[in-house]
Formats: C-alpha cells, structure tokens, sequence
C-alpha cells in the first residue's frame, strides 16, 4: 500500500521492477512510474520473497523476473541489464548472495 497525494494505491510485488533509496524513503519502480514510499531497504527487503527480490546493492533490490542479464564490469563488480533497458550495478559484496540464489534453482 502506497499513499500519495491524498490517495492510496494498492501495487502487487510481482508488479515491482526494481527498488531504490531516495533520503529517508525508497522509491519503488513500476513500468514507467515510481512511487515513493517510507520505509528504510532493509524493512522493506525483510518483507520480499527472497525468491523474486535480490539485494544487488546497498540501494538497490531487483526483481529476479526482470533480469535479462548480467556484464561483467570493473573490480568484479557486474551490471544488471533488466528487460526494460534499465542498468543497474551490483557491487561485489552482493555478487556472492546472487551466486547462492542460482545454486537454488538449479
């Protein structure tokens, strides 16, 4: 549930493409829309599936549904290309964690 500007909307997880930090509150990314939200990453990233959501990044959570693929980049760090064209990094500390979610569905 989101408010905003007077109104309240109802958006299913599935429907999140991916999640970003903005101060104080995260800023949820739908289609072409974002909607911002208070709430810190880590309250948030506790209440995704584990499943479907992966924390690429100390401000950033993607949905697993949304990868198109994965770039090697600098450092041992990788860019996440979702299926919208959106980039996104995912630092090395994060890179283990996506290492560990593969081997579960495989």
């Amino acid at each position: 549930m989101i408010k905003s500007g007077g109104r309240v909307f109802f958006l299913k997880t599935e429907e999140i493409d991916w999640i970003d930090t903005v101060g104080n509150y995260v800023r949820l990314h739908v289609g072409k829309e974002s909607h911002l939200m208070r709430e810190t990453l880590n309250g948030l990233e506790s209440k995704l599936d584990p499943n479907k959501f992966l924390r690429i990044h100390r401000s950033s959570i993607v949905n697993i549904d949304r990868v198109k693929e994965l770039q090697p980049w600098f450092s041992g760090e990788y860019m996440v290309i979702l299926r919208d064209g959106t980039q996104l990094n995912m630092s090395r500390s994060y890179r283990e964690k996506l290492n560990d979610q593969l081997k579960r569905l495989i």
